[in-house]
């Protein structure tokens, strides 16, 4: 992998486009040689190469010019094959849909694609998200990208491994009853499930409507938290949309507005009794 690869924060990256240090075709382009290397991860269903870097040079030009932009302008982003793209296949990691072509676009999709993100592709899922390890997809399984004999969790396996295989700077994966806080843990990397209603799932093909949440998968936990303000806010097409303002979670971030003592985080004791690996405990200990 190339040295450009090892930046892989929105924030690095978004301050490198801004001081001209590189372009958003040149980060887009070591993504996807990483990608064309590590196929046997298979965090992909489909990758939009040609669209993507078409989007890059029009980012490249934004920047050369000076303009303002968005911190996610010309940020390579993958999705879970479970959001709507317009003109696009959706699986749901099945074959069942292998030849469904979306007719219009999830708010996931589109408000990443008006903030100048560059839509990388969709990542591979358990089949329909009903697993936990993305072995069940009909794509074949994902593999965990720091040791391939093992799984990356799922139903967001391939959003996770994209982000820990350095195949995609963040991913926006879904969230049921662990979809994204599982495969983060066995890939290294920050998941976060949203209070239910705070992203709309407009476009999202639900598994269980009234726990699914979409939400990121990223390095780092200001990242998410650019993803998290990006996405969030009320929208008139979904009847479970929270009536609020988008977060303000990144500023918070920076501003230093709340500190640990601000929190409290409950901790299940007894579920770590029994069947627990003794290298895991240890870790969750420490």
């Amino acid at each position: 992998m190339t040295n450009k690869s090892e930046l892989l924060t929105i924030e690095n990256i978004a301050e490198g486009f801004r001081n001209l240090d590189f372009t958003p075709s040149e980060i887009l382009d070591t993504f996807l040689t990483n990608i064309e290397q590590f196929t046997e991860i298979n965090a992909f269903i489909e990758v939009y190469q040609n669209e993507a870097k078409a989007k890059a040079h029009e980012c490249d030009k934004i920047f050369k010019e000076g303009k303002s932009s968005d911190i996610l302008s010309g940020i390579p982003i993958s999705l879970k094959d479970i959001f709507l793209v317009k003109d696009k296949i959706c699986t749901c990691g099945s074959k069942m849909l292998s030849n469904y072509v979306s007719n219009y676009d999830s708010m996931v999709s589109s408000r990443l694609a008006e903030k100048g993100a560059i839509l990388l592709g969709k990542t591979n899922m358990d089949e329909f998200a009903m697993g936990s390890s993305t072995e069940t997809s009909y794509f074949g399984p994902t593999l965990n990208p720091w040791d391939f004999s093992r799984v990356p969790g799922g139903s967001s396996g391939g959003s996770a491994a994209s982000v820990a295989g350095k195949l995609a700077v963040a991913s926006i994966g879904t969230d049921t009853g662990g979809s994204i806080r599982q495969p983060a843990s066995f890939c290294g990397v920050v998941g976060l499930k949203p209070t239910y209603g705070r992203i709309s799932r407009y476009g999202m093909i639900a598994f269980a409507s009234s726990l699914d949440q979409a939400g990121p998968l990223t390095i780092n936990v200001a990242d998410s938290a650019i993803l998290i303000d990006a996405l969030s806010g009320f929208d008139d097409r979904d009847s479970t949309s929270l009536k609020l303002p988008p977060t303000n979670c990144y500023r918070a971030l920076k501003d230093k507005k709340f500190t640990p003592g601000d929190f409290n985080i409950g901790v299940p004791y007894g579920l770590l009794k029994d069947g627990l690996d003794p290298e895991i405990e240890n870790n969750f200990n420490i």
